[in-house]
């Protein structure tokens, strides 16, 4: 049966905040729009997803390249699209202030979620991790019962260590060197005089494999975790000139043996092949498409 939508404006002005309702048949859809976020809005939410987009991303484009909302809400999941981006990490004041973003949702649209599931994208994964550690840390309501990462640099000094190596590496071009250049500089700016590079990273780093390190995401040690890859090593070679040993695939895979080793009970690595391609049609295995959504939905709920 064809779904037929009544749609309705209307601009709240006091808070700038746009709502949009979609009556159908089966199921009712609130869109409300802020500065900071799109909140989908179930009939009924029993769960809530709360989704950071990758790199300078918006809430609009994460809901163009992982196009969920349906389906989650169909399953009484609404859908918190952040607006929160460019952040390799997230500190505790940050934090702080993103938790309370969070919360201020949950309450004013009364949600009331039996389950809170937070993931990202990229470095919006890293993201999903800190701000998921501090809700748990703090016994906030918006503590999530799981966390998901899709390809996400969790390993901030393998980061910087890939990008050492590209700029050493001869047969890359200026323009392909433009990256890993600002990702080597950026975060030698964030470690302060007289430590050492390892030593700055191991302190805002969601991981760092090489000390073994994973204080930054203990509190998560009994929440559920997912970490979505492709390792699509053809791709990246041809594409970037990476090799497979510098992607995140990689350090993903070590995270999940890693996390093992200590006894951490709910981990899963989800290795995809040829699902990765952007909204455009074109292949990208650094992408929201390699998420089962049905798959994804049913976890959320477990």
């Amino acid at each position: 049966m064809k779904r037929i939508y009544i749609i309705i404006l209307i601009v709240a002005i006091s808070c700038k905040e746009k709502a949009q309702f979609k009556n159908g048949p089966d199921n009712e859809i609130v869109t409300l729009t802020t500065e900071d976020y799109v909140l989908e809005k179930a009939d009924h939410t029993q769960a809530l997803l709360i989704l950071f987009p990758g790199g300078g991303a918006t809430s609009k484009q994460t809901k163009e390249n992982f196009n969920i909302t349906d389906k989650a809400t169909k399953n009484n999941i609404s859908v918190l699209f952040m607006n929160f981006n460019r952040h390799f990490w997230v500190d505790d004041d940050t934090s702080k202030d993103l938790a309370k973003l969070i919360e201020d949702a949950i309450n004013k649209y009364d949600l009331k979620p039996q389950k809170i599931v937070i993931g990202g994208m990229s470095i919006g994964g890293n993201v999903a991790l800190d701000i998921s550690d501090y809700l748990t840390k703090i016994n906030s309501k918006a503590q999530p019962q799981g966390v998901f990462v899709v390809d996400a640099p969790i390993d901030l000094f393998a980061m910087y260590e890939s990008a050492q190596k590209d700029l050493k590496n001869k047969n890359l071009t200026e323009e392909r060197l433009q990256e890993p250049n600002f990702i080597a500089n950026f975060l030698e700016d964030q470690v302060p005089d007289g430590t050492s590079i390892l030593n700055g990273l191991e302190k805002i780093s969601p991981i760092v494999l090489k000390s073994g390190n994973i204080s930054n995401i203990n509190n998560l040690s009994e929440t559920k975790l997912r970490f979505y890859t492709e390792p699509d090593t053809l791709w990246w070679q041809e594409t970037r000139g990476t090799k497979f040993e510098s992607t995140n695939a990689y350090i993903l895979q070590r995270t999940e043996v890693l996390l093992n080793k200590k006894k951490w009970r709910y981990v899963s690595l989800i290795q995809t092949e040829d699902k990765g391609y952007r909204a455009d049609g074109s292949k990208n295995p650094h992408s929201w498409s390699i998420v089962d959504k049905d798959d994804l939905i049913k976890w959320i709920l477990e």
